[in-house]
C-alpha cells in the first residue's frame, strides 16, 4: 500500500508540470501592451508558369500583281521551302491560288477590292468595273504602253459612281496592293505553324525590267509602293477608322528607309529563278515570254558563270500593250454573234470559253463554224505579237549586245503566264525573230523547282514562277545586270595575216 500512495504521488506531480501555462502579454515601460511579434510566412510562393519564348521568323513573301489577278508565294528564312497561298475564296473563274485584280464600287458607295469585287461583278458586263489599273498607271507615263479603251473605262466608272477626281488609277494602286498586303500578312498569321511566333514580314513585287529603267514609271510605281506600305500600316493601327479612299496616311506610318519592307525586283529575274537552281541550267542565250492578261513582257539574257557564280546579263526587255486582253475581247464579240446583242458576255462566259479553247475538240459541236474562226483569231492575235515591230525590235536591240547570227541559233525559249497554256503558243513562238536564222527555237514552260509547295490550291508552277522567284530574298536574287549596263559580248575576230605572194608560193 505505501509503494502504491509513493506512485500515485510522482503521477500528480507529473502531470502538474505539463499542464499548459497562460500566455504571457508583453508590456512595456509605460504598462502599454505589446502587440506579440508575427512569425515570418516562410511558405514558397508559386512559380509563374513556364511561357514558351516567343520566336521572331523572317517571312518573305513573292506578290506578283497581275494585270488580272495577283498570285502569293512565300518562303521562310532557314528552311527550304517556297508555298503558294490558297485565298479560298472559291470564285468560279478565278483559282484559289489568285486574288483578282479588281475595284468596284457598290449601292453604297462603298469600295470593293479583290474577292468581294469579283463578286459583285460577278453578273455585271466582262469589261465592268475597275480593271487593269497597273496597265492605266504604266500608259500615264509613257504612251507606248498605254490602253485607251481600259483607261476610257477607268474614268468613265469612276464619275458615274461620283468618285472625287483624286480618286486616280495611282491611288487605287496604292489601295490595292495596300489590301494584298493586308491579306497575305492575315493568312501567314493564322497558319498553325505561326501562331506563337513574331514575323516580321517583307514583301518583295515584280515590276517589268522595261520600267525600272524608264525613270517616269519606275519612279511613279515605287511611289506607289511605298504609299501601299504606309496605308496597310494605317489599316493595321487604326483598324475600322481608317477609310483609305477619303484618308490618307499620316507621316509616322510611311517607312523609314531601314524600316522598309517592300521593295521592287525586276519581273523577268524573279521568273528564271527557278531555272537558275535547275539541273537544266546551261549559259547561253535565253528569252522569256510572259504572257499575262493586259501586258507582254520579253526579256531576253545572257546566262554566264565567271569563277562559278551564276550570273544573268539582260541584252533587253519590253513590256507590249497587249496580252491575252484582246483574246477576251474577240470571246465576247464571239457570244454576241452566236446568241445576239441582247445577251450579256459576263465574266463567267468568257473564263469558260478561255479554257475549252486549250481543248483539241474546242471546234466540234454547236456554232462549230463560229469556233474554228474563234480559234483561228486567237491563234493570230499571239502571231500577231511575234511578228510586231516591238517584238522584232527587242530582239534586235539584244543582238547590239553580241552580234553573229550563229550565235543566236537555238535560243531556248520560256513561256510563262496565263497565255503560256494556248495550244497553239509553243508553236507561235517558236518560230526565229529573223528569217536568216536557220531551224526552229526551242519552247518550254519553266522547270519546276524541288522546293515549290503548290499549296491547298494545287497551283500550276507556270502560273506562280514570277512569284516563287519573288520569294527569294532580295539580296540573293541581286546578280544580275540590267540592259542598260550590260557590255557588248560580241566575240573578238580571230587576228588574220594578209601574206604576200612569195610567202604563199613556193620559190
Amino acid at each position: 500500500m505505501k509503494l502504491l500512495q509513493a506512485f500515485w504521488k510522482l503521477f500528480k506531480k507529473s502531470v502538474k508540470k505539463k499542464k499548459k501555462e497562460p500566455k504571457k502579454i508583453a508590456v512595456d515601460k509605460d504598462f502599454s501592451l505589446k502587440p506579440e511579434p508575427k512569425q515570418l510566412d516562410i511558405t514558397p510562393e508559386p512559380s509563374p508558369p513556364i511561357r514558351k519564348k516567343i520566336e521572331k521568323i523572317h517571312i518573305q513573301v513573292g506578290l506578283d500583281f497581275g494585270t488580272s489577278c495577283t498570285k502569293l508565294v512565300f518562303s521562310q528564312q532557314g528552311r527550304r521551302f517556297s508555298k503558294v497561298l490558297s485565298f479560298k475564296h472559291n470564285l468560279p473563274i478565278y483559282p484559289n491560288f489568285s486574288l483578282p485584280s479588281l475595284a468596284a464600287i457598290d449601292k453604297q458607295g462603298e469600295l470593293l477590292l479583290g474577292t468581294e469585287a469579283a463578286k459583285f461583278l460577278s453578273d455585271k458586263e466582262w469589261d465592268f468595273g475597275f480593271q487593269r489599273f497597273k496597265v492605266i498607271v504604266a500608259g500615264k507615263y509613257d504612251d507606248s504602253l498605254r490602253d485607251q479603251k481600259t483607261e476610257e473605262n477607268f474614268y468613265k466608272y469612276r464619275d458615274s459612281n461620283k468618285y472625287h477626281k483624286s480618286f486616280t488609277p495611282e491611288k487605287l494602286t496604292s489601295i490595292y496592293i495596300a489590301y494584298t498586303i493586308k491579306e497575305a500578312r492575315s493568312l501567314i498569321s493564322k497558319l498553325p505553324e505561326y501562331e506563337d511566333a513574331e514575323l516580321d514580314v517583307a514583301f518583295n513585287i515584280c515590276m517589268p525590267i522595261e520600267h525600272i529603267e524608264n525613270n517616269e514609271v519606275r519612279m511613279a510605281f515605287e511611289g506607289i509602293f511605298t504609299k501601299a506600305e504606309a496605308i496597310e500600316l494605317a489599316w493595321q493601327d487604326l483598324g475600322d477608322c481608317f477609310n483609305p479612299v477619303k484618308d490618307d496616311p499620316s507621316r509616322e506610318h510611311f517607312p523609314s528607309d531601314q524600316e522598309k519592307r517592300v521593295f521592287a525586283i525586276p519581273e523577268a529575274v524573279a521568273s528564271i529563278a527557278s531555272y537558275l537552281i535547275s539541273l537544266r541550267r546551261e549559259d547561253g542565250l535565253h528569252a522569256v515570254i510572259d504572257l499575262g492578261a493586259g501586258t507582254t513582257d520579253i526579256s531576253i539574257c545572257n546566262l554566264v558563270s565567271p569563277g562559278g557564280e551564276s550570273q544573268s546579263i539582260w541584252y533587253a526587255a519590253k513590256n507590249l500593250p497587249f496580252g491575252t486582253v484582246n483574246i477576251e475581247r474577240l470571246i465576247a464579240n464571239f457570244v454576241r454573234d452566236c446568241h445576239g446583242d441582247e445577251v450579256e458576255c459576263k465574266c463567267a462566259d468568257v473564263y469558260e470559253i478561255l479554257l475549252s479553247l486549250r481543248s483539241p475538240n474546242f471546234i466540234n459541236g454547236k456554232y462549230a463554224h463560229q469556233k474554228a474562226v474563234l480559234y483561228r483569231s486567237a491563234q493570230d492575235e499571239l502571231e500577231a505579237i511575234r511578228k510586231s515591230s516591238q517584238y522584232r525590235h527587242i530582239w534586235t536591240e539584244a543582238y547590239k549586245h553580241l552580234i553573229g547570227t550563229s550565235l543566236w541559233e537555238g535560243v531556248e525559249v520560256f513561256l510563262c503566264g496565263g497565255g503560256a497554256s494556248m495550244p497553239f503558243a509553243d508553236n507561235v513562238f517558236s518560230i526565229p525573230w529573223w528569217h536568216m536564222i536557220p531551224g526552229l527555237y526551242p519552247v518550254s514552260k519553266l522547270p519546276i523547282p524541288d522546293d515549290y509547295d503548290p499549296g491547298e490550291a494545287e497551283a500550276p508552277f507556270e502560273r506562280m514562277a514570277v512569284a516563287y522567284g519573288l520569294a527569294i530574298p532580295k539580296p540573293t536574287l541581286e546578280t544580275y545586270v540590267m540592259p542598260k549596263d550590260a557590255p557588248d559580248q560580241t566575240p573578238p575576230k580571230l587576228p588574220y595575216l594578209l601574206l604576200d605572194r612569195d610567202e604563199i608560193y613556193a620559190k
